[in-house]
């Protein structure tokens, strides 16, 4: 887990599953890794505010690791948009 998590770092879309809380942590960037913890940066947005938390936890404590590879919008227009742009800089 510790060297899977240092690959990460810097990298986004990123979702941890935390024991402790028994819930999944949705978009977090990850700080820093060493033998027995981790630090991760999320946000919580709300009708009223944004929230930005620093967390630090035991590595056991992370169970799971989820890595979203792709996002294709379903819209044709948005998708024909992107085949595109992809076209365009394999071109140059």
């Amino acid at each position: 887990m510790e060297r899977k998590l240092k690959e990460l770092i810097g990298q986004s879309d990123i979702w941890l599953f935390i024991q402790s809380s028994n819930g999944w942590v949705k978009n977090v960037e990850i700080l820093d890794v060493d033998s027995k913890t981790v630090s991760f940066r999320y946000q919580h947005e709300s009708a009223v505010e944004t929230r930005i938390w620093e967390k630090t936890t035991r590595l056991e404590n992370i169970l799971e690791i989820d890595l979203r590879v792709a996002a294709v919008p379903k819209c044709e227009q948005k998708l024909q948009d992107m085949r595109d742009k992809f076209t365009r800089l394999l071109e140059e």
